[in-house]
């Protein structure tokens, strides 16, 4: 047998529904459950003596199996609670003066965009691009000036299913000294995510959708020399933080700097695991990923459904339109087939260890509930 159809007999949610929704939150496979109730019952049995244990390194061997998944080393990888956590890391950590740009578009998420509202109080403008799903970074790039100090995208777009072209993107970046901010929740663990090839400053990401942990597990990819000095401090941002001395601070100067207190270990032990999994695997579900997402718009098309997420630019998410979207989505729930409504239509997001049977089932329900 194939790896995932060795690895979907993993994912209990299958044996009781058609699950295509891991752009929301996906199921938690076993082995990835058990490396979080592993820590747990270890300190239900032994208290404080397995946390000691597993921070012994600061977290680098969990650091490590996070970093290899977007090709970075171990002391830029930062554990966050979720992705605004981390955007707001870096909109308040970077120097912005009054006068400064940040370019962002219509179509992001709001983790994206809510952050750099607050920086509006000091006279920073947010330009918010409305951009063609065609032309999408064309779009995004014709806002940029010399006054632009940041953009700020995601990887695959949640309601379009829009894959961008982010080397493209960072290029023009560069070339007015602007830094990237790339959310990429949505396609760390569907597809390849390269932060070297890629050439971007920092990456966020919630580690509960493609990379099936739990939430509260998530990462912040900071490339180095960069925001050395964090916007808040905790306990855990003193490089002598097991002293316990509340009067003498001495600034971290590694990845624990952003970790202003203690983190979600259990949740980020499963994050790991996942990470670890889906590296070694990771051309099998990456193709599988694709080749199931071209299924869907192929099937979907057959049966007379217009696709709104355009074929040359996917990633995991298919956008299909629809009318009432959230209506149709609770009555395919009523027949066990889990889906979003998402932007103008239903969303449907397959992940490796799905079937196309699955998808039939589903993309058929759509149909004769939509007519």
């Amino acid at each position: 047998m194939k790896f995932h159809e060795d690895f979907r007999n993993l994912v209990p949610v299958t044996k009781e529904y058609v699950y295509l929704n891991h752009a929301a939150i996906s199921p938690i496979p076993l082995p990835i459950l058990y490396e979080s109730l592993r820590y747990l019952l270890d300190i239900s049995r032994y208290g404080s003596l397995p946390v000691n244990d597993e921070e012994n390194d600061d977290f680098y061997h969990l650091r490590e199996k996070v970093g290899k998944l977007i090709n970075a080393e171990p002391d830029t990888i930062s554990f966050i609670p979720n992705t605004s956590f981390g955007i707001n890391i870096i909109a308040h950590g970077l120097d912005l003066n009054e006068g400064d740009e940040i370019v962002t578009d219509s179509l992001e998420f709001p983790a994206v965009t809510y952050p750099f509202f607050k920086l509006k109080k000091k006279n920073i403008k947010i330009v918010i691009v409305k951009p063609r799903l065609e032309n999408f970074e064309d779009d995004l790039l014709s806002s940029i000036s010399k006054k632009t100090r940041l953009i700020a995208i995601s990887h695959v777009s949640f309601n379009t299913g829009v894959k961008l072209d982010i080397k493209k993107i960072s290029k023009e970046a560069k070339s007015v000294g602007a830094y990237t901010l790339v959310d990429i929740i949505q396609s760390a663990g569907a597809t390849e995510v390269n932060v070297k090839d890629f050439d971007i400053d920092f990456a966020v990401a919630g580690g509960y959708k493609w990379l099936m942990g739990p939430q509260g597990s998530g990462f912040m990819y900071v490339k180095k020399g960069l925001i050395e000095d964090p916007p808040f401090y905790g306990w855990r941002s003193s490089s002598n933080y097991l002293d316990f001395n509340s009067e003498n601070f001495m600034l971290e100067k590694g990845p624990r700097r952003f970790e202003i207190g203690t983190i979600d270990v259990a949740a980020n032990i499963a994050l790991a695991k996942s990470c670890e999994i889906v590296s070694q695997h990771k051309d099998e579900i990456y193709s599988r990923i694709q080749n199931l997402t071209d299924f869907v718009i192929k099937y979907a098309e057959e049966q007379g459904l217009e696709v709104i997420t355009p074929k040359n630019k996917k990633a995991g998410i298919v956008i299909i339109k629809t009318n009432n979207p959230k209506e149709l989505s609770r009555r395919l729930l009523e027949k066990k087939i889990v889906v979003s409504p998402r932007g103008n239509g239903v969303r449907i997001s397959t992940h490796f260890y799905n079937l196309e049977d699955e998808v039939k089932i589903a993309i058929d329900e759509i149909r004769k509930l939509a007519f």
